[in-house]
């Protein structure tokens, strides 16, 4: 609970300070605001579901000129249990999830309307059914999949409400025309004026060499896989590989 009215006040006091920076006509002034919203999916519409959804945002005051960008995904299944996946593997399974990604964002607001956090544009959605063989260790044989796109461009929202009571926890809501809403709660929302970098997967302001070993840990992990962790997969193809390492590795600081 204290978690939660400390992410609350500091979410307030950092929009408050934004709003009143200088405009045009004064000293030249730039300055951002950085946000990072995590979250687990609970919810499709009244069904049960498991998935993470995550938001990465920045807001830019140059001079009194606002720029915006955000980036947002999602990924669910309504198979709890495969998904959801702690053990290792002792059998083959086979399940469908669903992918959700921003590809058009088209405004970035803080407390707008109801909520602390409003992200509006266009989304695609696939559906992917993975297909996981294993042996009788749990050592992996092949992961296939068979991925079908579903919603293209759609408008889409991903709201953070503003909670009545600070002591509540946060939720979020993401609604995308063409498909039921996808709910849960916020495990970890972040405003500052620090740059909060994208691959920076310990958040401690660098992305460098620590980066590079948590994903190489994590190889070839996929969605049904104990060790498949999505804020690693970074290019949003459900798998941890190559393409991941490479991207950490080209954004490595100096």
């Amino acid at each position: 609970m204290r978690r939660n009215i400390a992410m609350f006040m500091l979410v307030m006091l950092a929009v408050s300070g934004f709003s009143f920076l200088p405009s045009a006509g004064a000293d030249t002034v730039v300055q951002s605001l950085w946000i990072r919203m995590h979250g687990k999916i609970i919810d499709w519409d009244r069904t049960p579901a498991f998935g993470w959804v995550g938001a990465h945002a920045r807001i830019i005051n140059d001079n009194g000129t606002i720029h915006k960008w955000a980036g947002a995904h999602a990924v669910w299944s309504t198979d709890r249990p495969r998904l959801n996946r702690t053990e290792p593997l002792r059998e083959n399974v086979t399940f469908t999830l669903h992918i959700a990604q921003l590809v058009n964002q088209s405004d970035v607001m803080l407390n707008y309307k109801g909520a602390i956090l409003h992200i509006s544009g266009l989304w695609d959605v696939v559906n992917m059914t993975t297909t996981i063989l294993v042996k009788e260790s749990s050592e992996l044989i092949s992961i296939t999949r068979t991925i079908t796109p579903w919603i293209i461009g759609a408008r889409g929202v991903l709201r953070v409400p503003t909670p009545p009571d600070p002591l509540l926890p946060l939720k979020f809501v993401l609604a995308i025309d063409g498909m039921p809403p996808l709910s849960g709660f916020v495990v970890e929302y972040i405003v500052r004026y620090t740059a909060i970098k994208i691959y920076d997967l310990n958040d401690d302001g660098k992305v460098d060499l620590v980066e590079l070993v948590k994903i190489a840990r994590r190889y070839l992990a996929a969605p049904g896989l104990p060790t498949y962790d999505p804020d690693m997969d970074f290019n949003l193809d459900a798998r941890i590989d190559i393409g991941d390492l490479t991207t950490v590795a080209a954004n490595m600081d100096g």
